[in-house]
């Protein structure tokens, strides 16, 4: 990944503070903001010139990226830190140097400073949406068509853990940024 250099740094400080509040600004939650002292935001300013810098590339060689991860669409911010260990959750702090600490992306809030920084159209869906439409099943039918039947069920099983609603299917999200131009929709 791309380091940023000291000048960089200090520019992504001192925008930090304008960054903030913009954020609280387009997510609607500056009345929150104003009366409420432990407003959850889980916000990087980094990220958004890491954003910029894509946006630019996307723009240059009219592609796009996919973005598929934890996330949520709520327009409300949320505190989502967690930390998960052997594959479940566990106490941030309690688990701390032995567990993986991450978030939850909010896909309101990319929308929105994707929109800010640029003419570029962002599109979302969940991940079981977004494989379902991409023909996940039909390919496993294809493919299985000469397994054995545990053989199958392997592969139904492992989709379903990919595409259920109550599994991965909607835990995880999918967001295409790309340019106008662009005529990719695939899966959305």
């Amino acid at each position: 990944m791309q380091r940023l250099s000291d000048r960089n740094k200090r520019e992504v400080e001192k925008l930090s503070k304008i960054y903030f509040e913009k954020t609280i600004e387009l997510m609607g939650q500056s009345k929150y903001y104003k009366h409420t002292p432990f407003l959850a935001v889980e916000y990087s300013p980094q990220s958004t010139e890491y954003l910029k810098i894509i946006n630019n590339m996307i723009k240059r060689n009219n592609g796009g990226i996919l973005i598929i991860d934890y996330a949520y669409t709520d327009k409300k911010m949320k505190n989502t830190l967690q930390a998960v260990s052997k594959h479940k959750y566990c106490d941030v702090l309690k688990g701390f140097g032995n567990s993986d600490i991450t978030y939850n992306l909010s896909f309101s809030l990319l929308n929105r400073i994707v929109k800010e920084l640029s003419s570029l159209t962002s599109m979302n869906t969940t991940q079981g949406e977004f494989l379902t439409k991409l023909g996940i099943l039909e390919r496993a039918e294809i493919l299985s068509k000469k397994m054995l039947f545990s053989e199958k069920a392997d592969i139904y099983f492992r989709i379903k853990r990919l595409i259920d609603k109550n599994q991965m299917g909607e835990l995880f999200k999918v967001m295409l940024i790309t340019t106008n131009k662009n005529k990719f929709k695939l899966g959305f």
